[in-house]
């Protein structure tokens, strides 16, 4: 005995299951979109992305406009990083309000490039 499936119905099935899954809740997303929603709007990895701090509470500007120059510690890091079959130098800058997010900071940000030249947390911004 064989089963067969006609094309319509396998198509029907298909978006059935789909709108399903679309409606179905998920942790991975905010507000609880479901599959198709985290499948569209999630961020994709990219290989030649650094993290920067530039408009982020971690800028250096707002920081020290904040809590005071004297209070705020500095984090600095720069090196190179492969992008394409070229190294491009990066450096990123960011203030904290404590050592250890600075020193945080640092190792995060080395994780992305190659080779690191320069590492500091000062405070004093």
């Amino acid at each position: 005995m064989t089963i067969r499936f006609s094309k319509g119905a396998t198509a029907a099935v298909l978006a059935a299951s789909l709108a399903l899954a679309a409606c179905s809740p998920s942790g991975n997303v905010a507000g609880g979109g479901g599959i198709i929603e985290t499948a569209l709007f999630s961020p994709t990895y990219n290989d030649d992305y650094v993290p920067q701090t530039y408009g982020s509470r971690y800028d250096c500007r707002a920081m020290t406009a904040q809590y005071g120059a004297a209070n705020v510690w500095r984090g600095l890091v720069g090196g190179r990083k492969q992008v394409d079959f070229k190294t491009r130098p990066y450096s990123r800058e960011g203030c904290f309000q404590s050592e250890a997010e600075c020193q945080a900071f640092l190792t995060y940000v080395s994780s992305f490039l190659l080779q690191t030249f320069t590492r500091e947390c000062r405070l004093g911004a």
